[in-house]
């Protein structure tokens, strides 16, 4: 039996879920206020193509800039320790 390299249990907190769905929220609030009116009078094509071209910029834009940009400002509030054991990383 070899005990030489073994690598320790990571241990993580995870996000509660009704905390990723507010920071979602707040997330999408702007962009889906302000995106598609914008590009509908930019884009004289028909609405489906206009909704498509909006739902494609707010999809790279949640992915890329505002959820890891939320997630950074709201790390103490999203990862706050709760009462209930740490959970292993990957469960």
């Amino acid at each position: 039996m070899r005990t030489g390299n073994r690598e320790p249990i990571q241990r993580c907190l995870k996000p509660r879920r009704h905390k990723l769905a507010l920071l979602t929220f707040a997330g999408l609030l702007a962009p889906v206020y302000f995106i598609p009116p914008a590009l509908a009078a930019v884009i004289n094509g028909p609405r489906l193509l206009t909704v498509g071209v909006a739902v494609a910029g707010i999809v790279v834009l949640m992915t890329y800039v505002i959820m890891p940009l939320l997630s950074h400002l709201a790390a103490g509030w999203l990862l706050e320790k709760s009462s209930s054991k740490s959970q292993v990383c990957g469960e």
